[in-house]
Parts: structure tokens; sequence; C-alpha cells
């Protein structure tokens, strides 16, 4: 069996990102480097990472000179490219694949488990980078910091806004998180810094867990009706799918601000439109979409109670570099024929 890797980079984990892999070669292993698709424009890109996410691997689009590059690979590394039924049987020799992301939505897991292949992700991998960016898009949204840009670009110079009267310090404020992974732990460590409280409902945390970082348990509707500001970090899955619905955004308070750095597939979006356009939450703060780039007449453009974001809360290059680095100490661990860490499904 020939002893090759594939690395399948895009503009997110570059090509010289990639590169890393080749200190694969002092196990004996050859490395080629290829294109997710060519010539792939940042907009295409995201499309792209929402096609994987909707539809999955088997309906989007991928490089057709994959196929070829993986007929004699043992293990493929990606980090959107889908890889799915088509190109694993392609790859009659794959042992292993390795995505340099934490979701798996851009693998077909069924297929992988069935051919008996090894599936490693880089949990973490993009954790502080959304923990940085989301209470910083809380503090820019209840100080109204994109707002006052936006009208000092524009000729004015506004000391208030609609929210001002209810714009108080970080530590005035009650926190709830919905998922307390390493994420909602990065965002109540960076949290409690500032004297805020934090709640955190997570089932599959254990609630002394949750006291150990400073936080206080709950359940789901004692957070909704407390908190000021809801910030959800769950899964994506069948089960978490539009899980955040009009029921959930009656429960907060009218003030509360509805945050979500996550998965657009969590909320409900036609009933967050509703709640913002009635002025039943005081406001959101958004950096996915089930829609991207939204359009240019999409509802959430025209609010004045929202800030939004080209869904760049995990994009530094701090994640990037990250994740590559992640998933190449597993690959060792594997050539080194030790039990790899990061092994998802069994």
């Amino acid at each position: 069996m020939s002893k090759k890797i594939v690395g399948i980079y895009d503009l997110g984990i570059t090509k010289e990102m990639m590169q890393k892999l080749c200190q694969m070669d002092e196990y004996g292993y050859t490395v080629e480097l290829i294109e997710k698709t060519v010539g792939e424009d940042e907009l295409s890109y995201q499309a792209s990472m929402l096609s994987v996410e909707v539809n999955g691997p088997e309906k989007t689009d991928i490089n057709p000179a994959v196929f070829e590059a993986v007929k004699e690979a043992e293990i493929v590394v990606t980090h959107f490219a889908p890889i799915g039924k088509k190109l694993m049987e392609a790859a009659p020799d794959l042992k292993v694949i390795a995505t340099c992301r934490t979701g798996m939505e851009n693998i077909n897991m069924e297929e992988a488990k069935a051919r008996g292949i090894k599936v490693i992700n880089a949990p973490g991998r993009a954790a502080t980078a959304v923990a940085d960016f989301t209470v910083g898009a809380m503090i820019c949204q209840i100080r109204n910091i994109a707002r006052t840009d936006e009208d000092i670009k524009h000729g004015g110079w506004a000391k208030k806004f609609e929210n001002s009267k209810d714009s108080y310090n970080m530590c005035d404020y009650q926190v709830g998180l919905i998922g307390f992974g390493d994420i909602g732990k990065k965002i109540a460590a960076r949290l409690k810094s500032f004297g805020t409280d934090v709640l955190a409902y997570d089932p599959y945390c254990p609630p002394e867990r949750i006291r150990e970082c400073g936080c206080i348990p709950a359940e789901i509707d004692e957070l909704l009706e407390t908190s000021d500001i809801v910030s959800i970090h769950a899964r994506l899955t069948e089960q978490t799918k539009d899980m955040f619905n009009a029921e959930m955004f009656a429960r907060m308070k009218p003030t509360a601000i509805f945050v979500n750095t996550a998965r657009a597939g969590l909320v409900d979006e036609d009933a967050l439109i509703e709640a913002l356009q009635e002025k039943r939450i005081g406001g959101a703060v958004l950096d996915v979409f089930k829609e991207e780039p939204l359009s240019e007449d999409h509802p959430l453009r025209k609010l004045d109670n929202v800030t939004l974001a080209a869904h760049l809360a995990g994009t530094s290059q701090g994640t990037f570099s990250a994740s590559i680095g992640i998933v190449l100490e597993d690959l060792k661990r594997y050539a080194e024929g030790c039990p790899l860490t990061h092994v998802v499904g069994g």
C-alpha cells in the first residue's frame, strides 16, 4: 500500500498551511496538495461552506481532479472540502480522514464507518477566536460601537441611540450561555473578568463543572427569563435544528439581547426576525445566517436593533494555524501506531 497523504486546501486552510503535512515525510509518507475548488473567490467559498453545512458532502461540489489525486491515498486531510461516498470509492486504500474543523458536516460519516475509515477532527480549534469575537460583539451591540462608527462616517455625531436607555456596564448584566463546551467555557472566563454573572445550560455538562468555572447551572426556562444576554453555543444536529424557536424568544426579557455565533440552523430565523421587528426582544448579534451572504433585500439588513457580521467569529489566523497543528499531531500518533486522540464516531 502506498503511504500517501492528500491535503485538500481552500481559502481558509491555505496551501501554505497544508504544507505542514510534509512533516509526515519522516514517517515515509509522500504528500500531495490539491485545491478544493479551482479559482474559488471569497463569496463562492462562503457559499460552499454553507452548502456543506446545509446539504452535506454528497450535494456539494469539489474539484474533479481530487478523485484522481486520492486513488492511492492512505490519509486525506480536508478543511471544508466535501468527503462523500464517491471520493471514498475513488480511494480504496483510504484509512484516515482528517478534517481541520470541529464539525463533521462535510464528511459522510456513515460511509466512512461502513468502510472502516477512521475520522479525526480538530476540536477546540476556533474556541479562542469565537470566544473573543462573541464577547466583543456583545459589547459592540450594547454600547453601539458599530452604530456610532456608521453614524460618524455618514456625517453624524449622535450620542444616543434607541437602546441607550438599556445600555449598562458589562458587570451589570447577567449572561445566559446555552451550551458549555470549549467555547462556552472560554466566553464565561472572559465575562467573569468583567464581573458579569453567568448562567449556563448544558444537559451534557455536569452542574459541578459549571460551578467550577464560577458560573451558575440553570434550566433553560430560568436562563431565558432572567438573562440580559442569551448566547447559544450548541452543536448543530437533527435534534438541535431550529431549537431556538418562537416560544423561546417569547420567554426572553423584552430588553434582552440574543447572540448567535454558532450555527444558523440552531435558530428559527423567521421567529427571530419577527421578534426583532416587533421589538419583543432588545436586539441581536448575529454572525451566521441561513442565507450567506444575505440578499440585498433580506429583512435583517433593514433592522436597527441588530449587529451583523459576515460569518467571521472563528476566522482568525490563529484558528487556521491551530487547526492544522491539531490534526498533524494526531496523524503523527497514527504513524507511530498510537491511538488517535480526536477520533470521531468510534
